[in-house]
């Protein structure tokens, strides 16, 4: 395997998953993984839906977290970490719940637009495809900009797994104007651009975000990326992580992001 560290996935601190932590780092384990980063959901004020709750207890997630470490001591590398969902009305409480306990990593995700998530086909009922990109485009951009405390911009175009035509009329140049300003504000600010294989699950031949918006960011100077799965089950774990690299290698990437108390360490991409 060319990537050994995963930096996004979940268990069952997370309201979608089911998965206990265990499970998650035995598998990590077996597959030869140095290192995986636990980045459970923290969406504030989520809209609710199928009765899920999107918050999770830092308390005793922390302490869960320091008993895996010591059980998998010398084996596997075990970050603690968060993914938050940015709304308008969130932005504080999130970053003030990032500064009050000490993650390792943390991603910055959109998951809604206006009060809607993607995921479900309802966002998308009667309304244009690509204004419903664009739209959530232009809400990440400003949302990004005003969350302070992350590290990475996850699944930049989360959207696009969900869409009834998904990627199919969806490429970096038709939408350049509303992607050029999240790339260049990445770079400005130091932050990572993730690189979620999610995007091989759900059959888009490739992952989040494309492969030419990717090119896209190393053209312009982008290098700062993170490498996660998204995996609430074990089996999603590192998947396609050596298509990943191959692409990343093509494109230019010769490191990839790992972070431990909130400093990045570079790590070659084993190609």
């Amino acid at each position: 395997m060319n990537i050994l560290y995963d930096y996004h996935l979940h268990s069952d601190f997370s309201g979608d998953c089911e998965t206990p932590v265990e499970l998650m780092a035995e598998r990590a384990a077996a597959l030869g993984l140095r290192g995986i980063c636990f980045t459970e959901h923290l969406d504030l004020d989520a809209p609710v839906i199928e009765n899920i709750d999107f918050t999770f207890d830092p308390g005793l997630y922390f302490r869960k977290m320091q008993n895996l470490k010591e059980s998998f001591q010398g084996k596997l590398e075990i970050r603690v970490g968060a993914e938050l969902g940015m709304q308008p009305h969130t932005l504080a409480a999130a970053d003030e719940f990032a500064a009050r306990w000490p993650f390792d990593f943390v991603i910055a995700s959109q998951h809604y637009v206006n009060g809607q998530d993607p995921y479900y086909p309802s966002y998308f009922e009667g309304r244009d495809e690509r204004r419903c990109y664009e739209e959530f485009f232009e809400v990440q951009y400003n949302l990004m900009r005003r969350l302070s405390r992350w590290n990475t911009l996850g699944h930049m175009d989360y959207i696009v797994r969900y869409g009834p035509a998904q990627n199919a009329d969806y490429s970096f140049e038709a939408y350049a104007d509303y992607i050029d300003p999240i790339l260049r504000y990445l770079i400005e600010s130091g932050k990572c651009l993730e690189v979620n294989t999610g995007g091989f699950k759900y059959g888009l031949g490739q992952p989040n975000p494309a492969a030419d918006v990717l090119a896209r960011y190393r053209e312009l100077g982008g290098e700062l990326i993170t490498v996660g799965s998204d995996a609430h089950t074990p089996e999603y774990l590192a998947y396609d992580f050596d298509r990943a690299a191959a692409l990343l290698a093509q494109l230019g990437f010769r490191y990839y992001a790992v972070f431990r108390d909130g400093t990045a360490c570079m790590v070659p991409l084993e190609i």
